[in-house]
């Protein structure tokens, strides 16, 4: 699954396994709504084994209100779960697949 905010780099590997994971749900609503996510800019930061979402910064108080009351506070406990997965794959196999390797080596992995 790649990342469609591809000009994002930073966070653009765990995008790619975070949208990838989210296909497993029968509710597709989960990837659409992390996927329009991205593609409006949010972003992911993986500290001390936890991986944390952030709303895009150009969006005002109301916007991100507006948006997470919609779209990301009905899949909360779904999204947990795949952020917690994304965070323990990232750690276990930062040594041994490409999608670690390169988060190490750039340092965004603890």
């Amino acid at each position: 699954m790649l990342d469609p905010r591809r000009d994002l780099q930073q966070d653009s590997i765990m995008w790619e396994l975070v949208l990838a994971c989210s296909t497993v749900y029968k509710d597709k609503c989960i990837f659409s709504n992390l996927h329009g996510f991205r593609c409006a800019g949010a972003k992911l930061s993986i500290k001390n084994n936890t991986l944390s979402f952030r709303f895009p910064i150009d969006w005002d108080e109301s916007t991100k209100q507006i948006m997470k009351q919609k779209y990301a506070l009905p899949y909360v406990e779904q999204f947990k779960e795949l952020f917690k997965f994304a965070a323990q794959y990232c750690q276990e196999h930062k040594e041994r697949d490409y999608f670690t390797r390169d988060l190490a080596d750039k340092g965004y992995l603890s």
